[in-house]
């Protein structure tokens, strides 16, 4: 509940202005040709770290585009004399995905599903996994009791949010797309400790979680998409329950960090703080 008020009064006090962000091209030449190339994902969002090829036979062109975690796309420009300079714009799709959920004897689990059909939320360079696993045989179940790998290597620091519906557990896994492979096949396996780790996170990971926090409560403000709130609520939620439950266990220079990242007037800042100044009266 004291969670719940606090994520409730953020998304309802907290205003900062939408700002816009210019499109990220890909500048192409060969020749005395120069292209403006716009590579989007099948969700419109731009994908910056794409990288091209353009190959000229006769009055066509044809560019080539890839990136890292999508498959390759092209377009044809049909060259027009005494023009040299053209917009062009390329659509990458995403690679076929697999995904086996785990416990840590490599056992699927049972009454657990997930979903990625919709990468919306994400960045381009992004890729997102939502879904459920039961609390039973999990009931202590953590952030840090999810590992990810990607055809069979661990995920370069994904973000993970877990809340808890019921006698479900929800979890929502954004990993870089790097970590994919682009034009094959990629298999997901997210493994659940029944045994969970009882050490807090490495300090960095806090502030990370922290950051995340309050980019994830500006985000809240600037959707009025009722599915993209509900996801935003949860991070918001998993990130105040995680703070909260290990900012005792922390250090004191890790705990100032974090109450530095936050807004002042935060109430999840408000509640970090009152334990901080418990913690050093009792030192």
């Amino acid at each position: 509940m004291k969670i719940c008020k606090i994520m409730t009064f953020c998304l309802l006090t907290m205003f900062i202005a939408l700002s816009s962000s210019a499109e990220a091209g890909l500048y192409l030449s060969s020749g005395k040709y120069t292209f403006n190339v716009q590579v989007r994902n099948s969700s419109f969002k731009d994908v910056s770290h794409a990288r091209g090829r353009v190959y000229i036979s006769g009055n066509s062109a044809r560019i080539d585009v890839e990136a890292d975690g999508y498959r390759s796309g092209y377009e044809y420009v049909y060259l027009r004399d005494n023009v040299t300079s053209y917009y062009a714009q390329v659509r990458l799709d995403d690679p076929t995905v697999w995904v086996n959920i785990l416990d840590d004897a490599n056992r699927p689990i049972a009454n657990s599903n997930v979903s990625y059909t919709s990468q919306s939320m994400y960045w381009g360079d992004e890729f997102g996994l939502r879904g459920y696993l039961p609390v039973e045989g999990f009931d202590k179940l953590t952030v840090r009791d999810l590992d990810i790998t990607i055809n069979h290597m661990y995920a370069f620091a994904p973000r993970v949010y877990l809340t808890r519906s019921g006698n479900n557990w929800n979890f929502e896994i954004v990993v870089k797309r790097r970590d994919m492979q682009s034009m094959f096949s990629n298999r997901f396996e997210i493994t659940a400790r029944r045994d969970p780790v009882t050490e807090p996170a490495p300090a960095a990971e806090l502030v990370a979680m922290a950051r995340d926090y309050v980019e994830n409560m500006t985000r809240a403000t600037q959707t009025r998409n009722q599915e993209e709130i509900i996801i935003l609520q949860n991070r918001l939620e998993s990130s105040a329950a995680y703070l909260l439950s290990v900012f005792a266990a922390t250090s004191s220079d890790t705990r100032s960090e974090i109450l530095a990242t936050l807004p002042a007037d935060n109430p999840l800042a408000r509640s970090l703080r009152s334990i901080n100044q418990f913690e050093n009266l009792h030192k």
